[in-house]
């Protein structure tokens, strides 16, 4: 099933890697409660919190998963009790395009905020440093 939901692991378990051989495989460098979650959620279950958010949006985009990153954004738009700018990070760290939008034209993003123009060709670090700072002010 995870091979269906992730490019990532459907060329790592159906491809010609050694991995698609052995009958468990180690991830490195995962915060195994949210990779838990992050299962949970592509198999239906509504997993995701404001607490753990971040951390499956962070695996979703590693493991190109785009139906949990649909997930969490849907989540960010209609639950999340986040404040704007945090959501802001968010969007423009993973490309939720509709989150940003409306985190956009939201009252509580300054005006001067709203006409910066943050390039997504940098990486996900820089991109939240650059966005985070606006509200800074």
């Amino acid at each position: 099933f995870l091979s269906l939901q992730s490019s990532y692991f459907k060329s790592l378990l159906l491809g010609g890697f050694k991995e698609a051989k052995q009958a468990e495989i180690t991830l490195n460098d995962i915060n195994s409660e949210d990779f838990h979650s992050l299962l949970e959620l592509i198999h239906g279950e509504s997993s995701v919190r404001d607490t753990n958010i971040d951390g499956i949006l962070h695996l979703a985009d590693m493991y190109d998963i785009p139906t949990a990153i649909r997930r969490c954004e849907q989540f960010l738009l209609k639950e999340s009790k986040w404040e704007t700018a945090e959501k802001l990070e968010l969007a423009i760290t993973y490309n939720l395009e509709n989150l940003k939008n409306e985190c956009m034209s939201s009252s509580e993003v300054p005006e001067e905020t709203k006409s910066v123009q943050v390039s997504t060709t940098g990486t996900k670090s820089t991109k939240r440093v650059g966005c985070f700072a606006c509200f800074q002010k």
